[in-house]
Parts: C-alpha cells; sequence; structure tokens
C-alpha cells in the first residue's frame, strides 16, 4: 500500500522537507508492508485542499501532520467528515490525522487504521542487537532465514549494533510465527538488549529508570560520552547521580584514590586502574551501579601500538567485571564504540539483575 504525507507549515510538522523525523514515520510504516510513495510540504495553506486532493487521487492512504487546525480550516467546507475526526474516508481513501505523528499515533492510530483496508498486512518483530556484525547475525540466523513461510528477516547497521527485523503476514500461520521467533529469541539472547525500536542508550536509561537504581560514572577515555548519552531520555535524573571526567592521572589519583602504585606498575590504561577507579567511585558515592572507562582513543598512546586499547569496568556492590578491548578506527569512533560497549554491559547486568530478582520473588 502506497502512502501520501501531507505536511502542513505552522504547526509540529515531522519534518521541514529535510527533517530525518520523515524517515523515522517511513521506517515504522515499511516494517509493516507500508511505503511513503510521495510527501508534500506547505508553507501557504491557500493550496491545502488542491494538494489534500492531489494524494487522494495517487495514494492508498493519506497521513495529515503539522497544522492541522489550518487543515481542517481549509477543507471543512467540502469535506464535513474531515472537521474533527482523527481518522476519515475520502472517496474509499483513509486519511489520518496528528500534529506531531509520534510513535504512539503511529502504532496505536495510522498502523490499525492501514491494516483495516487491507487484506494481506504485514508485522514486524524487533531485535536491536549490539556486538555481532550482519554476516556473523546472518550465520546464526542461518537456518531461521531458510523457511518456506516468506518471513522475511531485514538487517540494519546502526552505530550501536544491529537491528534485525524479522517480517511476516497476518495469512502466516500463528503457531509457525510463534515457533519462529522462539528460535529467533533463543539465538540472538545474549545479544540483544531490546525488543522495541530503541537506541542503547534509551533501553538502558529507561532500565535504570525502571529499577529504580543509582548510577555512577568515572569516564576517561570516553569523556562524559557515557553521560551525555544517558541525559537524553527524560527522567535519568532520578537514577544519574555523578558523571566525573577524570582524564588526568593527578584526577585519577586524587578524586577517585586509584594507588600510584597501580598507576607506576601498570599504568593508567589497565584493568587495575578501571577496577580501582569503579570501586572506589562505588564506595565514596554509595551507588548502586558504576562504570569506569580508561583507554587510549587515539591517535597516540600512553605505550607504543595502544591505540583503541581500552579497559571498561561495570559493576555493582557484589561484583564488578572488567572488560579489555581494542576498538579500531579513529578517535571520535574509538570513544563511541566504548560508550555502547559500557552501556551494553551495563544492560546485560540491569537484565540479569532483574530475572535474579523475580525469580527469588516468586520463590518467597
Amino acid at each position: 500500500m502506497d502512502i501520501g504525507i501531507l505536511q502542513l507549515g505552522g504547526g509540529e510538522c515531522i519534518s521541514d522537507g529535510n527533517s530525518p523525523d520523515i524517515n523515522r514515520v517511513s521506517r515504522k510504516l515499511c516494517k509493516h508492508g507500508y511505503f511513503v510513495k510521495m510527501s508534500v510540504f506547505l508553507a501557504d495553506c491557500e493550496k491545502t485542499t488542491d494538494t489534500f486532493e492531489f494524494l487522494t487521487a495517487r495514494c492508498d492512504a493519506v497521513l495529515i501532520c503539522g497544522n492541522t487546525d489550518a487543515f481542517r480550516n481549509a477543507i471543512a467546507e467540502k469535506y464535513e467528515s474531515a472537521n474533527s475526526l482523527e481518522i476519515f474516508v475520502i472517496d474509499d481513501t483513509p486519511c489520518a490525522v496528528s500534529k506531531s505523528c509520534d510513535n504512539s499515533f503511529i502504532s496505536n492510530t495510522l498502523i490499525p487504521m492501514l491494516n483495516s483496508k487491507c487484506k494481506t498486512f504485514y508485522t514486524s518483530s524487533i531485535f536491536k542487537t549490539f556486538g555481532k556484525t550482519e554476516e556473523q547475525l546472518r550465520y546464526i540466523l542461518g537456518n531461521f532465514i531458510k523457511n518456506r513461510n516468506k518471513i522475511v528477516f531485514k538487517f540494519d547497521t546502526e552505530s550501536d549494533g544491529c537491528t534485525v527485523s524479522v517480517r511476516y503476514s497476518n495469512k502466516t500461520q500463528k503457531n509457525t510465527v510463534s515457533e519462529l521467533l522462539s528460535g529467533v529469541t533463543e539465538a540472538l539472547k545474549d545479544c540483544t538488549y531490546s525488543y522495541e525500536d530503541v537506541t542503547l542508550s534509551e533501553k538502558t536509561a529507561q532500565m535504570l529508570i525502571e529499577s529504580g537504581k543509582t548510577l555512577g560514572l568515572a569516564e576517561s577515555f570516553t569523556g562524559g560520552n557515557i553521560a551525555a548519552s544517558l541525559v537524553k531520555t527524560p527522567g535519568i535524573s532520578k537514577s544519574l547521580k555523578e558523571g566525573i571526567v577524570c582524564y588526568s592521572n593527578d584526577v585519577k589519583a586524587n578524586r577517585l584514590r586509584v594507588s600510584q602504585r597501580a598507576l607506576d606498575n601498570c599504568g593508567a590504561v589497565s584493568d587495575e586502574t578501571a577496577y580501582q577507579m569503579a570501586a572506589n567511585l562505588l564506595m565514596d558515592g554509595n551507588y548502586d551501579y558504576v562504570i569506569a572507562t580508561t583507554g587510549n582513543a587515539g591517535p597516540t598512546s600512553e605505550k607504543p601500538n595502544e591505540a583503541g586499547l581500552c579497559y571498561i569496568a561495570v559493576g555493582d556492590r557484589h561484583n564488578i567485571d572488567i572488560y579489555c578491548h581494542t576498538f579500531e578506527g579513529d578517535r571520535t569512533e574509538v570513544i563511541e564504540k566504548g560508550t555502547n560497549c559500557a552501556l551494553f554491559k551495563l544492560c546485560k547486568l540491569l537484565k540479569s539483575n532483574a530475572h535474579t530478582n523475580n525469580a527469588n520473588t516468586q520463590n518467597d
């Protein structure tokens, strides 16, 4: 089904003609088998009726967003059904109206409207993964991809991992879909951080907030990037209590009490330094969780040929794990990879602790 989008200026438009938000809407529609055929942005509302009729004549459905008051005023006299309804039909063409077309509107209103018109419609299950390349994921899922039930796998590589979308139609037998999705879930359980279309930082922040736990950060080579990623999620102030950028050895020693012996004998970029950074911050700040990062983002390094070498400490009051990685890429890429790795490790720890707490509650 081809979708037309009419965007009107003066309101909360999803796009000004160049905004990536139009891509967000297109991606969500595509996952359900719907495609944006054309999108028109109008700054001049005098052309609203003509443009609206142009879209309804050429598209299977039309989405109107932005200055919806201006839209309703423009077409009110000719199309009474569009005066106040969120969904209406013009000449057998379903139309939906939303100021900002947020994710909730797409999932709860737009997609059901489109599905009601189609004899065959599609649903996608999402697996947000980290730490695996598309090639590795295709190998892991090889037997599932070869299915003969027209269940389609799509792989989208992003900065924080790879999204696996499994798309199937309403005509596919439910037990077939359920069995395949259960198998995929099991196969990807160690690298999946979410089954919703969210970023790694959003998912980690959500889990922290929902857990009611607190987090302290001690960042060296990531330079505050972990904190910056988390604070994009509203409500994170309940959990993120402190973020220290401890770039120099003096700060590591004076602020985080990393021993001079560790700095002299092991170096600032070492598992021992990462551990002391995390452990001392955890004790001093009385946090539930802690992340510490120390490494060589490049292009130079403390020791020869160690650009990209990084240590990431993630833990709680029961245990602190140290992860050693050598990230490839330039300075910006190393920082981003280190940030995402730290978030993923914290996400897994949060998930593990939540599972343990649920099991203990059931046993009680």
